[in-house]
């Protein structure tokens, strides 16, 4: 019985120690707003970790309509992140985006910047995936913009 309990204590320990092991993951949320180059009004929701393959989903509003889809690429260095994913929701069929966002490290606005690209016909999600994967800093020429309402987090793993 005393072998039975050392071993139990053992494995308890070993299988704790394991659990413990896992390396940190980034992790990128916000629900958040912003005009683009244009000044028409985005809004975004995204959840995501960086795990391998990462996980989680997103929100994207232009004016009526809403997109919503899941994360197959994240990428975080410091304050910024670049996601891919595919939508589940696309009136014109097949459909992903591409997403770079910037944590200015306050609560609320200030700093936050966003950009998100959505694909266009002849686009796919490999497209947008190569973006996230290449962590492009102006895909198509355009910029982030300056978030004017809610909050983007950035947590890089440590």
């Amino acid at each position: 019985m005393r072998r039975a309990v050392v071993l139990a204590v053992l494995l308890v320990l070993a299988l704790s120690g394991v659990a413990q092991a896992r390396p940190p993951v980034s992790v990128l949320t916000g629900d958040y707003a912003y005009l683009n180059s244009f000044g028409a009004l985005r809004e975004v929701t995204v959840h995501a970790r960086a795990t391998d393959p990462a996980v989680g989903s997103w929100t994207w509003t232009m004016g009526a309509t809403t997109y919503t889809g899941t994360v197959t690429c994240l990428r975080v260095v410091g304050d910024d992140a670049w996601l891919a994913g595919p939508a589940t929701s696309w009136p014109q069929g097949d459909g992903a985006v591409f997403m770079w966002v910037h944590d200015g490290g306050n609560p609320g606005t200030a700093g936050d910047t966003a950009f998100t690209w959505g694909s266009d016909a002849d686009e796919t999600l490999a497209d947008m995936e190569a973006l996230c994967e290449s962590q492009e800093t102006s895909p198509y020429g355009y910029d982030r913009q300056p978030v004017i309402s809610g909050n983007v987090n950035i947590q890089p793993a440590r």
